[in-house]
């Protein structure tokens, strides 16, 4: 039976806590969406506009774009 629930990055294949991959993958997530907001800001001033207000990132799960 397929499990709905997202797997849980702090365990590695074998079940064990694995904190030094999870702390790795959440940096580069965190540096991915960075670069995401730092290229929408350049996008907007590009075009003569200024955001003035928070940017929330949800990823969309089961797609990945290139």
């Amino acid at each position: 039976m397929v499990h709905s629930r997202k797997p849980d990055m702090k365990y590695n294949e074998s079940g064990c806590i694995d904190k030094t991959a999870y702390a790795a993958i959440n940096r580069i997530r965190k540096d991915e969406r960075k670069k995401i907001i730092y290229e929408m800001k350049e996008l907007a001033q590009k075009h003569g506009y200024k955001i003035i207000s928070i940017i929330r990132l949800r990823e969309i799960e089961g797609e990945k774009f290139d």
